[in-house]
């Protein structure tokens, strides 16, 4: 039998891959340290000479620098330097063993060069030590021996919270040194166990196979108590320059964000760091430098004793004194933690397509919360206690900086949060604004996440959570909380998210891309119908053709639609409506032609006429709606006229027939005479934008809840002048009642929600004078939670206005 088989330089191959860094290595043997159930671990760095001045040294003997008066230095000269420049934090005796390895200054400079090379080797080390469980000599062998021993793997199965368990760790101490010693002993044993590793011994000038590199583990010096237990990992022939200034600015840096910096003290009570015998402190995220902070994100996301997932919290601009609270449960966050993906896509255009988050990802993803911090670097002051002037607190915010960090139990994901990484698309989405407002620099963060590896898996090579639908769920999430509320609310308040007329334009003008898509299913369409149903094909496209020529006409208007209006407000208003418009008829097109395709796929005969037939009264039926809203763009469109609202609503519902059998959604809906004075094609808008908003979260819940049955209720209040749309989706959180009605806020994927159909529904709304809200009768469809909207069309009485709009 056969089997594979590796050289032995492969393993040097492998840790380069793995382990990318000396900040990485040591944060590797850290974790090995907590994963053994060690309370503290001590790391030292015993530095007599470091590597750069061993290299200026034999640079000295070589005469590539000279001293004194140019001259070349002898090696009494250099002996003499190396003397100044062991650090003061070097205790006498390591000094004393250090220059009595240089040997005698009668050598030869190639003789001192070698004993130099041989003293930083063996006397410069760096030390990790735990007293966790420690290992036996069986330990060594079958486990420490092995790559990749899935020991805490299988532990992790059954419920374990090891912070690694991939069985690559032990290849940090190839990254950071030639050789290891290991010293190790469990409680009970009554000698310690030893383990000497040479890794140059893995050499790419050698092609030998791994089994035939042999190390024995063997038993070392007795212990002075048998109930001792712990493991020393000393790393010597080290492959990096170890300065107490490069030491200092990896625990300050790199190391300093390993562990949870965000909880003051947490870093120091674990890690005990020495440089020889010079402690080195590990610092924490400042809290006087947070509550600094101009804004900022807290939440956490948790489950009921159902299963139901709620994310809650508060994004806040502590400037300004604004903030708005996060309260998505359920269909609600289930649907902003939906991805969207690009389809179909032609001469650089692309449809976009929402994919539905499976219940069990959330589960998988389990409870997790997380803190952010936004600062305008424009604008920061001296932090009292903390920082003497503006630039002392930028310097501050730098060491800290990068986006939100991820952490489990209290240890670090990487790279999340690294130079490298925007796994928010914080920088993406600022510097594709102007302002760059929320970029990576400005935002100090973390992410805490408790699901098991088994749930939560990640890379071998560090780079990241494996790829999962609940890794996925919770970066959309994530991304929903920093660029749907905290960047909108910064914006809002700061009014610098204005839509200028181009942008409202491009708005109106996006159907074009769903027209392409469109017109692609008809060419298809085209193909897979025999003559004889050419002539309806060629009906369907006469019908594309002709909606896209009203669309596009309903565009061509806008700039003398414009003219009449005054109000950059109001024509925002106008010109984005025009946009949710068009592009919810050609989304709608794109459905029925998509459909009837498939129907003719799995038909024949007679049904494939039928499956055209449908689709042509649907096109048919789109026309008249697109005609309901020709009067907002002709110019009369602000002109009041007297009609009867319950034919309005006939008419809408209507048109929407079909979308309410597809979904089996339930409508109550009695007509009763009521007649107002109002522009119709406005008030048309409303009612539509009120009716898209429940049909959305009508479908939401029902994918979330088995044995649903989707309602919509609509009542006219001839006396009280008022109309009422309710569903019995997942509803709204109270605190969150008038934050929706905020422009370009949605808890709709990303890419697919605009978050402007109510702002603009309430624009309209003000323009009659009329009040649309939220009534605030907690409970009527769900627990604690608000279903019904309102436009009330009376005469403006203030105080029934103020007593329902009141909270």
């Amino acid at each position: 039998m056969s089997a594979f088989s590796f050289s032995a330089r492969t393993i040097l191959e492998l840790g380069k891959e793995l382990i990318s860094s000396d900040e990485v290595a040591l944060y590797e043997l850290i974790k090995n340290g907590v994963d053994a159930g060690s309370k503290t671990i001590e790391i030292t760095a015993h530095i007599i000479l470091t590597k750069n001045e061993m290299q200026r040294a034999i640079d000295m003997l070589q005469g590539i620098i000279l001293i004194g008066e140019r001259k070349q230095a002898t090696v009494a000269d250099v002996a003499d330097q190396i003397a100044s420049w062991i650090p003061a934090s070097v205790k006498e005796d390591d000094k004393a063993t250090f220059l009595k390895a240089l040997g005698g200054r009668d050598q030869s400079p190639d003789q001192f060069e070698s004993s130099l090379r041989a003293a930083c080797r063996r006397l410069n080390w760096i030390d990790v030590e735990d007293f966790g469980s420690g290992m036996s000599l069986d330990d060594l062998n079958n486990v420490f021996l092995r790559i990749g021993t899935r020991s805490r793997r299988a532990e992790n199965i059954t419920g374990a919270h090891y912070l690694g368990d991939k069985g690559v760790g032990r290849l940090s101490t190839m990254r950071l040194g030639d050789l290891l010693e290991v010293v190790t002993g469990r409680s009970g044993e009554s000698r310690w166990n030893e383990l000497d590793i040479d890794w140059s011994r893995f050499s790419h000038d050698e092609e030998i196979d791994i089994g035939e590199i042999e190390f024995t583990p063997v038993e070392g010096a007795k212990k002075h108590d048998p109930n001792e237990s712990g493991t020393l990992i000393r790393i010597l022939g080290l492959q990096s320059d170890w300065s107490l200034d490069r030491f200092q600015e990896l625990l300050h840096d790199k190391i300093a964000r390993m562990v949870d910096p965000f909880e003051a003290g947490a870093a120091n009570k674990l890690l005990k760091v020495y440089y020889n015998s010079t402690r080195v402190i590990v610092p924490s995220v400042p809290r006087t430098l947070l509550e600094s902070s101009h804004a900022s994100a807290h939440g956490k996301l948790t489950f009921d004793e159902s299963g139901i997932p709620t994310l809650s919290g508060s994004v806040a601009y502590r400037r300004y004194g604004a903030d708005q609270a996060l309260n998505q449960v359920g269909a609600e966050l289930y649907s902003l933690a939906q991805t969207t993906v690009k389809r179909r896509g032609k001469k650089g255009q692309a449809a976009i397509q929402a994919q539905p988050i499976r219940p069990q990802a959330l589960k998988d993803l389990g409870e997790f919360d997380f803190d952010i911090y936004w600062f305008n670097r424009r604008i920061v002051e001296k932090v009292p206690s903390l920082t003497n002037s503006p630039s002392e607190t930028k310097l501050e915010i730098a060491n800290w900086s990068g986006g939100p960090m991820l952490y489990r139990h209290g240890f670090r994901v990487l790279p999340y949060g690294e130079p490298q990484d925007d796994w928010l698309q914080l920088d993406v989405a600022a510097f594709g604004t102007s302002g760059f407002k929320l970029n990576r620099q400005q935002v100090i963060g973390r992410v805490r996440v408790k699901s098991a590896h088994t749930s939560l898996g990640e890379q071998t090579n560090r780079q990241g959570l494996m790829d999962s639908d609940a890794a996925t769920a919770l970066r959309t999430i994530m991304m929903w909380v920093v660029h749907g509320e905290l960047r909108t609310l910064i914006n809002t308040i700061d009014d610098q998210e204005r839509l200028s007329k181009r942008d409202a334009e491009e708005r109106a003008l996006a159907f074009r891309d769903t027209q392409d898509e469109v017109q692609e299913i008809v060419a298809e369409l085209r193909s897979k119908v025999d003559s004889k149903a050419q002539p309806l094909v060629d009906k369907v496209a006469t019908g594309v053709d002709r909606l896209a020529d009203q669309c596009a006409g309903l565009v061509r208007r806008i700039d003398e639609a414009v003219k009449e209006v005054t109000n950059e407000r109001e024509k925002f208003v106008y010109l984005a409506g025009i946009g949710l418009m068009t592009d919810f008829i050609f989304h709608e097109l794109d459905r029925s032609v998509t459909y009837t395709l498939k129907l003719l796929a799995e038909s024949q005969g007679r049904n494939r006429d039928a499956a055209l037939r449908s689709l042509h009264s649907q096109l048919t039926t789109l026309q008249k709606r697109i005609s309901a809203f020709d009067d907002m763009t002709g110019e009369k469109r602000q002109s009041k006229s007297r009609f009867n609202l319950s034919d309005v609503i006939n008419d809408i519902l209507e048109v929407h027939q079909n979308e309410f059998n597809r979904h089996r959604i339930r409508v109550n809906f009695e007509p009763v005479p009521m007649t107002i004075k109002a522009v119709r094609g406005m008030t048309i808008q409303i009612i539509e934008n009120l009716l898209a908003n429940s049909l959305y979260w009508l479908k939401q819940q029902d994918r979330v809840q088995t044995g649903f049955e989707p309602e919509l209720s609509i009542k006219l209040d001839p006396a009280e002048q008022s109309l009422t749309i309710e569903d019995n989706g997942p509803g709204v959180a109270p605190e969150r009642r008038e934050v929706i009605f905020q422009p370009f806020i949605s808890s709709k994927p990303q890419a697919q929600g605009r978050g402007l159909g109510l702002y603009i529904s309430r624009e309209l709304a003000a323009h009659h004078d009329w009040q649309l809200y939220l009534d605030n009768e907690v409970g009527r469809k769900r627990p604690r939670r608000l279903n019904m909207f309102v436009l009330d069309m009376g005469d403006g009485d203030e105080a029934r206005s103020a007593n329902r709009r009141s909270n």
